[in-house]
């Protein structure tokens, strides 16, 4: 295991008692409904912090449920060292309002992948050591994915070499990286709604995602000249990753396959 360690900056906005999730949970937010008998957030704070890589831990939240959520991760390891700051519009503004150079690097994700494990941080951070770009994002090959959980259907990137889930792993690694969440002030979900590449990357760059003509790699270059950042992917090896709890499905399945993974 490396030394470096990264800032974990875990992003749990929602739409509170409006969402159908938290309603159908009977919670006020969809971060915390109950996942095998424990919260979501508790399962995602869980793995950030038990992954050994993150020096500091950020939960981004609207302010009214920043109490709540203090409660639900009490008692983890190291949940007395995280911070807390109220949620902005949407995921640019969110990130931009904490990203800052004394946080670098940065890994990111969201407080709905409730299967992400320790594991997982640990292995997107160890191939962040070697990572010289500015910035980086975690995908799952997709027949990864539909190997193990063909009923998870996920929204895939298609390319050239094969298609790709994002695992909603991220990471801002230099100052220029800082300027990437802008990236997101339409909503980013680029896999569910591609349209909204045009508005974050331009015509050009969504007419070359959408021609599959061209690899993976090939087509980040270019969006990474487009935003002027150099972006780097991190190939995740685990099914898992790219689910996360937005419909009544991804969480009957999250139910299923925790309380597979804990009866072993």
């Amino acid at each position: 295991m490396g030394e470096r360690l990264y800032t974990g900056l875990v992003l749990a906005a929602s739409r509170g008692n409006l969402d159908p999730l938290a309603k159908a949970g009977g919670v006020s937010h969809k971060c915390f409904i109950d996942i095998a008998g424990q919260p979501m957030l508790r399962r995602v704070v869980a793995a950030v912090l038990g992954s050994g890589r993150i020096g500091r831990t950020i939960i981004a939240i609207e302010s009214d449920s920043i109490e709540e959520a203090k409660a639900i991760i009490a008692g983890l390891p190291g949940a007395d060292t995280v911070e807390f700051v109220a949620s902005r519009e949407n995921i640019g503004t969110s990130v931009a309002a904490v990203a800052a150079p004394d946080l670098l690097p940065m890994v990111i994700t969201t407080g709905d992948n409730a299967l992400h494990t320790a594991e997982m941080v640990r292995f997107f951070c160890e191939a962040l050591d070697d990572v010289t770009a500015d910035g980086a994002i975690g995908l799952t090959p997709a027949q990864h994915v539909l190997a193990k959980y063909p009923e998870g259907n996920r929204a895939f990137h298609r390319f050239r070499d094969g298609a790709f889930s994002s695992c909603n792993l991220y990471a801002l690694l230099t100052p220029r990286s800082l300027n990437g969440p802008r990236i997101f002030n339409g909503g980013g979900q680029f896999g569910k709604k591609p349209r909204r590449l045009i508005g974050a990357f331009g015509l050009f760059a969504f007419l070359l995602y959408k021609s599959r003509l061209f690899t993976l790699r090939t087509v980040l270059a270019a969006l990474s000249r487009t935003v002027g950042l150099r972006t780097a992917p991190i190939l995740m090896p685990f099914a898992e990753g790219p689910i996360d709890v937005d419909r009544m499905q991804d969480w009957e399945l999250a139910n299923r396959i925790v309380r597979e993974r804990e009866s072993v």
